[in-house]
């Protein structure tokens, strides 16, 4: 990153980006930050809103996937993307839909949606524990490079990301080779779980099922996680969930999370 450098950047699984259109109208027009990374789009690329981003002031990179998948990073127009990557561990297939990242002001970003999961295609070569060793395996060989990979990782990484550990004992968002996945990715990349390293004590979560009551009774999962490189971190100021967007009209299932890093040396 530049010197005399500030950069915001918003994480949000929007479910769906055109039922979501007018809450990320509101969002961009009213917190213009500058970089916003989106998950489950759900959208193919010929009907993606490059144009109205585009008068609203902010660059699209999108990468569709199948269903219920696709990434994207919206920037804002001051900004030089300085490189893109729509591959994931060498694989663009795999990426497909769920690994975005850009490179703007020497600071690598990424958007990611990894894989729900099931029982059936979790250790597939396209599943979920899959997904998570090739993320390991490319942050391992990037380490010295500033870096911030946000997104839905469809993983609580502790009981105290869970509102009831017992009830969600060993699924597929709390199971223990899940959580060993996102602790490899962790270790191998050399990177802080910034909102965990901010919030030690709070909940902090980012998603609630969308049946009557579970968000009011605050019965959410903290999936949705922004991890930093180790040496990044101290000029991390930031990180917060931002509930305004789950609340009010058509809100997605998810909570943005919203990051704030100060001037860093490139």
């Amino acid at each position: 990153m530049a010197t005399d450098t500030r950069i915001r950047v918003i994480s949000w699984n929007v479910n769906g980006i055109r039922a979501r259109w007018p809450r990320l109208e509101e969002l961009l027009t009213e917190q213009q930050p500058d970089v916003v990374c989106l998950q489950e789009t759900r959208c193919p690329d010929n009907r993606f809103p490059y144009g109205k981003l585009r008068d609203l002031g902010y660059e699209a990179q999108h990468s569709p996937g199948k269903n219920s998948g696709g990434v994207a990073i919206l920037v804002r127009a001051d900004h030089r993307v300085d490189g893109r990557n729509r591959a994931l561990d060498r694989d663009h297939k795999l990426a497909e839909g769920r690994w975005l990242q850009v490179t703007i002001d020497g600071l690598e970003i990424s958007s990611v949606y990894v894989p729900a999961g099931s029982l059936d295609e979790e250790t597939d070569d396209q599943g979920k524990l899959a997904f998570l060793e090739a993320i390991a395996r490319q942050v391992y060989g990037e380490q010295s490079r500033p870096k911030l990979i946000t997104g839905d990782f469809n993983v609580a990484p502790t009981d105290q990301d869970v509102y009831e550990p017992g009830w969600l004992d060993s699924c597929n968002h709390t199971g223990a080779a899940e959580r060993e996945g996102v602790a490899g990715i962790i270790a191998e990349g050399e990177l802080v779980d910034v909102y965990r390293r901010l919030h030690p004590e709070e909940r902090g979560y980012t998603c609630w099922d969308q049946r009557e009551g579970h968000y009011a009774r605050d019965y959410g999962l903290r999936i949705d996680l922004a991890l930093a490189s180790e040496h990044l971190t101290p000029y991390v100021t930031r990180c917060d969930v931002n509930h305004t967007y789950r609340q009010g009209p058509k809100p997605s299932n998810h909570a943005p999370l919203e990051i704030e890093l100060d001037a860093v040396a490139a």
